[in-house]
């Protein structure tokens, strides 16, 4: 037996040596496609445009009169019969040394190779859920949430086993997670939590793979216990929605970043029903709220039932201190930008006390300004109005400054509510964006003529 192994090498090395000097490597190729498609030695090839070189070696090899055609027709037993005749070596020994890199794996294994890869993927899920207690909210989320198990191995069944592996120790660990919750009315701050369960303040960071993981299973579980109306057959898009899963299962998150500012406003009351003095103390001056302040409040009153509303900060300076220290002034608010949860959460709080109240939105004419327009719009139908959105104020604002549009932004516009018809038409025929810098004295003139000054 010590002797067959190498003089069997040597023998497939000698029909590796005899191919290659005959120049017969597009038939081996073609050969070992064959192969791999049938499984077996069986089948033909076709090579066409054959040079007569390689007419004249596959013939002295298949003991064949010569070819006279360009285009030949083999069959793959003939090759393997004169393998064994002239080197005492099969085919697929032949393909396997001639191509040491590429393995030679028949479809039929590969599939079977695929669905054992899937197999053993989804039996690893199953033994994370079967190992947790059965009242767990873990393993409840994975056998019934929108996104448990079914999801995760219909999104990584396919993955490379590498990524499977990082796939299930974060399943393992936000299974584990959802048991370790703070109790009711023991509320714990999200990083001190992500430090407790895993050792890292920011693992559950909403930007991190296990801080995404764990809005989805904590919507899930939202799901479960209610009709939500921030249902998560979607996915948890914005800050706001994730804020409410995270003080739904009394975690507390960073309350400070997100803000919005907001120039007078009538009174604010606190949970308990007093009065902030905060409110009143301000006056006329402008007010820079984080999130915690507004939480703590039950109560937002505005100063007048129409609310305006500013995407830039400037312009919502300007227009402040354009009015002056005149009275029955209204309540002006300014979104920096997409509005952020802060800003959503004073806009609601704002339309809550009372339905005659109504916001007045004013923006760039670009297309993140027609965006947000619509969102609110949206978001607040019949309560929140576009302000300033039209043909002729957008040609008094391009009389100003303007900039080129890129094509591929503009066509987005066609995605937005038939309110902006007009206007996106407008815009997009002059291909140009203009700023809501450009029409800061319309805007002093409206909100001064609401407050009849």
């Amino acid at each position: 037996m010590k002797d067959t192994l190498p003089y069997a090498a040597q023998n497939v090395q000698r029909a590796v040596t005899f191919f290659t000097q005959a120049n017969l490597s597009r038939l081996l190729s073609k050969l070992r496609e064959k192969y791999i498609e049938v499984g077996r030695v069986g089948g033909q090839i076709f090579l066409e445009d054959t040079t007569p070189g390689e007419r004249r070696e596959i013939a002295s090899f298949l003991a064949r009169p010569p070819y006279a055609d360009s285009n030949l027709r083999v069959k793959l037993v003939d090759v393997e019969k004169a393998l064994q005749h002239s080197f005492n070596c099969t085919l697929p020994e032949l393909l396997i040394a001639f191509f040491p890199e590429q393995p030679l794996v028949t479809r039929q294994a590969k599939r079977e190779a695929h669905a054992i890869h899937q197999a053993e993927f989804r039996a690893q899920l199953f033994s994370i859920a079967l190992a947790l207690p059965g009242g767990s909210q873990g393993r409840h989320w994975l056998e019934h949430g929108h996104h448990g198990q079914e999801w995760i191995f219909s999104r990584y069944k396919n993955s490379p086993a590498d990524e499977q592996d990082r796939q299930l120790k974060l399943v393992r660990y936000i299974a584990s997670v959802l048991d370790q919750l703070p109790e009711p009315g023991s509320p714990e701050r999200l990083a001190l939590f992500a430090q407790r369960t895993s050792g890292d303040p920011h693992m559950l960071d909403p930007d991190r793979a296990a801080g995404r993981f764990l809005l989805l299973a904590l919507s899930d579980l939202a799901n479960d216990r209610e009709e939500s109306s921030y249902s998560l057959a979607r996915s948890p898009q914005d800050r706001e929605q994730a804020l409410r899963l995270y003080g739904g299962v009394g975690l507390l998150v960073d309350m400070i970043s997100s803000n919005v500012a907001v120039f007078n406003l009538a009174e604010a009351i606190y949970l308990n029903g007093i009065p902030d003095p905060l409110v009143q103390a301000a006056g006329k001056r402008v007010l820079l709220l984080p999130m915690r302040q507004l939480l703590e409040w039950k109560r937002l009153v505005p100063a007048s039932a129409t609310i305006y509303v500013f995407e830039n900060p400037q312009v919502f300076e300007e227009v402040v201190a354009a009015l002056g220290t005149a009275t029955a002034l209204p309540t002006l608010v300014c979104t920096s930008g997409w509005p952020s949860a802060a800003a959503l959460t004073l806009l609601q709080q704002l339309l809550e006390e009372s339905p005659d109240n109504r916001l007045y939105y004013s923006g760039d004419f670009d297309l993140k300004g027609l965006q947000i327009a619509a969102y609110l719009a949206a978001r607040y139908p019949g309560r929140c109005c576009p302000w300033r959105f039209d043909p002729a104020t957008y040609e008094l604002a391009l009389k100003v400054d303007g900039i080129e549009a890129r094509t591929s932004e503009l066509s987005m516009l066609n995605s937005l509510s038939d309110n902006f018809a007009s206007l996106i038409t407008m815009m997009q025929n002059k291909r140009m964006w203009a700023f809501q810098e450009g029409i800061v004295d319309l805007l002093i003139e409206d909100v001064r003529a609401s407050c009849q000054i």
